[in-house]
């Protein structure tokens, strides 16, 4: 969650220090109208960021809404840094006339749209990770940082009553220049981004490190607190304030050593949340071991129950020769996947927040240690030699552009232990780099040596299936339009889900031989299937419908090579792994 928080502290700090600044200003000059109108613009920017996320969520030009608000928001900026430059220092110091009422109004105006602009990204994310995830970590760490945005901001702004006109002025200098600074490259990387630019690709890629999403634009907001406290540190050392009565130095001194500690003690209190461990799972009273060891001990099927009543959501199993005879375990699972006495369990602690975790199983289903998920969970899968697994879970706030994006990972399953995310891993298409910040990776199936697989990569609109190579952390585009691959026992299939038409639900299974590169489709199933499917055999393959108006799903089997028509294979269960 720490990149969700630092994004989030980074539009609080865009938000927020801009009214610290013209407040500090206009205690300065002594504009009380002026400053009246900027405090009701911030106290109608709460309510107005209510419906501008709403707006904002359901926006299909995210980055040109974006551009055009940075655009206006600079143009704001600069107005008023000009008219600072104009007053600070001249006649009208501690004389300001009183704002007229349009001054005032517009003001206020300019002061919600400012707000705004970074609020609505923070609500739209915030009304996500609390209201749809319901995720406590996603929703703590986007709290978090919006409070310490608005602590630093307060600080700063009281921190300007106690320092002489002159060096307000510099540090109101030095925000604005450092505030005009970022929002021109955001804005210039936001119309690069809506394609409105000549040559915008290249000029999107070359700004992306330095836009609200990069590794150095993300953070470039802590400048604008960090600038203008070593200006006014420089200042004040320069025109040694230390000859003036102690009593105010100490004053000037402690406040801004308080804001820093505070942004400090709530950093660490925060990155304290990112543990890797997670409390152990509430089990309940599952079938005893000498009678699942039986079923285990011969070829059968893990899944999830779906089953209404006390069994709904556990891991059970059942024999492949009589799937009537189903156990099940202590644990309720979400996804699960199993091979060769190792498994994972994807796991959710319900409540007003929901806590997410991955189990460790042992070769009879008994829960181990578990790892803490930043998210959702949605798919796994277990290598066949049971040493790694991957887990792909919803995360939040990856990206402005999208509430929701995937995060999946490679684990070791016999420490826990992440060996790593897909988005680090080196992506290939065409013999070249393919890099891009909307990256999602899902849908992970293994070979039989561990260190091949394949998986699922969506960006700008595109599904990719790639293969990967884990020694090598690489990753090679093989084609367009699949989802959800999943390799046969023998090596020689790949089964996977690919649109056929325009409509959302225009997606049908189809099998890839991998030496031939021939591609056909799987007849016996016409409906959409949006499942990883997994194979019975070498010629089936098995996968979950869920049934309409209902939590229930079935497990449903299909031959790959047109022999027949799907049937249900086993029924109220999904999330099927067979195990010979």
């Amino acid at each position: 969650m720490a990149n969700l928080f630092f994004r989030t502290l980074s539009q609080g700090l865009q938000a927020f220090t801009p009214v610290a600044a013209a407040l500090m200003w206009c205690a300065a000059v002594g504009a009380a109208r002026h400053r009246s109108a900027i405090r009701y613009g911030l106290l109608l920017s709460i309510p107005a960021t209510v419906p501008s996320a709403w707006w904002f969520q359901g926006s299909a030009a995210r980055a040109l809404d974006e551009a055009i608000l940075a655009t206006v928001t600079f143009a704001i900026v600069l107005v008023c840094a000009r008219r600072l430059r104009s007053s600070i220092g001249g006649a009208t110091i501690g004389h300001s006339p009183p704002a007229r009422s349009g001054t005032f109004f517009a003001l206020a105006a300019a002061t919600i749209l400012v707000v705004v602009r970074q609020t609505m990204e923070i609500g739209s994310v915030l009304s996500v990770a609390a209201l749809q995830l319901r995720s406590f970590d996603a929703t703590s760490a986007i709290v978090t940082g919006a409070a310490l945005a608005g602590v630093a901001a307060w600080s700063w702004a009281r921190l300007g009553r106690q320092l002489s006109l002159p060096v307000v002025e510099v540090a109101i200098g030095t925000f604005a220049a450092l505030f005009l600074a970022q929002v021109a490259v955001y804005a210039f990387h936001e119309w690069a981004e809506a394609r409105l630019l000549p040559w915008s690709e290249a000029l999107h890629a070359a700004t992306e490190p330095y836009g609200p999403d990069g590794i150095y634009g993300i953070h470039f907001s802590d400048l604008l607190l960090v600038g203008p406290l070593a200006a006014v540190a420089w200042t004040l050392v320069r025109s040694r304030v230390a000859a003036a009565p102690r009593a105010r130095v100490v004053s000037a001194v402690a406040r801004p050593r308080l804001a820093t500690v505070t942004i400090a003690v709530v950093c660490l209190a925060s990155m304290g949340m990112q543990r890797a461990d997670a409390p152990p799972p509430l089990t309940h009273a599952g079938a005893a071991p000498a009678e699942i060891a039986p079923v285990l001990a011969r070829p059968h099927v893990v899944f999830r129950d779906t089953m209404p009543g006390p069994n709904f959501g556990r891991l059970s199993v059942a024999p492949l020769d009589n799937v009537r005879l189903r156990l099940a375990a202590a644990v309720t699972c979400e996804r699960v996947s199993f091979a060769a006495g190792r498994g994972l369990c994807l796991h959710v602690d319900r409540g007003v927040f929901n806590r997410y975790t991955a189990l460790l199983l042992d070769g009879q289903l008994r829960a181990g240690p578990s790892i803490k998920l930043q998210g959702l969970p949605s798919r796994t899968r277990a290598a066949a030699d049971g040493q790694v697994g991957a887990v792909t879970v919803f995360v939040t706030g990856d990206d402005y552009a999208s509430e929701f994006s995937t995060r999946t990972t490679i684990v070791d399953l016999s420490s826990g232990d992440e060996i790593g995310e897909l988005e680090q891993f080196a992506t290939w298409r065409n013999g070249a780099r393919f890099r891009a910040v909307d990256f999602n990776f899902w849908g992970v199936t293994f070979a039989r040596d561990t260190n091949t697989f394949y998986a699922s990569l969506r960006s700008a609109g595109t599904t990719y299936l790639v293969r990967g190579e884990l020694g090598l952390r690489r990753l090679t585009v093989l084609r367009m339009g699949v989802e959800c691959p999943s390799l046969s026992p023998d090596g020689r299939l790949l089964a996977y889900k690919k649109r056929v038409g325009p409509s959302p639900d225009s997606w049908r299974l189809h099998v890839l031989e991998l030496a031939t590169n021939v591609e056909r489709i799987i007849d016996g199933e016409t409906r959409y299937i949006d499942d990883q499917v997994e194979w019975l055999d070498s010629q089936h393959v098995l996968y979950a419908i869920p049934r309409r108006t209902t939590a229930i799903s079935d497990v449903w089997v299909a031959p790959v090579d047109g022999g027949g028509s799907a049937r249900i294979f086993l029924s109220e269960a999904e999330s099927p792994i067979v195990v010979h």
